[in-house]
Order: C-alpha cells, then structure tokens, then sequence
C-alpha cells in the first residue's frame, strides 16, 4: 500500500529526450503535458490515448513549437499497453531519458513498474501537475490497487 499512496515522485530531469503523459486523465492535463514540454524545452512529448477518443487527438496532438509531439492509442488499452507502446516510440527516436507523468499520485509505481520493464533508459515517473479531490483520490487508490496486483503478477513487458 505504501507505494500506492506514498510513491517516489521524482523530479524533473535536467536532460530528458522526452515529457510522456500516460492517458486516462482530465483534459486539462494534456494541455499541462504540452505546456511543461515546451517551458522546459524538452523536444519530444508522448501523449498517450486509451480512450480511443477523437478529443486528444483533435485538441492536443497539433505541432508544437519546438516539440515534436507524438501521440498513439496503446494496444491493450492499459498502462502495460503505454509502456509497451512507449518502448516502440522510443527505439525509433533513440531516446535515452524520459520524464513520464502518470494519471495521478496512486498510479506512479505502477507506471515506474512497467516502463522500466519495458525500457531501460533513465526513468524519472511524477503525477499530473492538478490536483484530484479525495473523493478521486479514495476511487484511485482502490482501482490503481488492483492494478498494482496485476502488475506484480506479471514478469515481463
């Protein structure tokens, strides 16, 4: 339960090849996700869609001045699927260190377990920059719990 509720929540690197913003979020986060990218300079940004939605694509995935923005819907559609989904991207783009932001506090390890199963450069995972209610945050806990044990249930990518 500790790393549930009380992750490591890493900072921002100094150097990172790429800003990934895992889906299942508020709207409100892909545009945070767009902003940091680009205030920090960071050129690639990741924008990942398990909705299968027309919102992100159509509202967040435009150009980029001075980030070159990816987006992908993962197959599955889960946080394995993003990691799985990620490690292709970034194979093809050669990037070494990234700065991945998960849907919230209680789904930051679980989302440090499967990229750093699925990838093995420099991993720095945080939460989205808003803040949930404790309403959501009570709903996360008990959905990212289950999540986490299926994730240990898992070995590989």
């Amino acid at each position: 339960m500790t790393k549930i509720y009380f992750p490591r929540l890493d900072p921002v690197p100094e150097d990172a090849d790429v800003l990934v913003q895992v889906g299942g979020i508020p709207w409100k986060d892909y545009q945070t996700a767009r902003d940091t990218a680009q205030k920090l300079g960071i050129p690639d940004l990741v924008l990942s869609d398990p909705s299968f939605g027309t919102e992100v694509n159509d509202h967040y995935c435009g150009p980029l001045e001075g980030v070159r923005v990816h987006c992908f819907a993962p197959d599955p559609s889960t946080t394995r699927g993003e990691a799985r989904g990620f490690a292709e991207l970034a194979e093809q783009n050669d990037w070494h260190s990234a700065y991945v932001l998960a849907t919230g506090r209680e789904h930051v390890e679980r989302v440090r377990l499967y990229f750093s199963r699925c990838w093995d450069g420099e991993l720095a995972v945080n939460r989205p920059a808003s803040e949930r209610s404790i309403r959501e945050h009570l709903r996360q806990g008990i959905y990212q719990s289950a999540g986490w044990a299926r994730a240990i249930s898992y070995s590989s990518c």
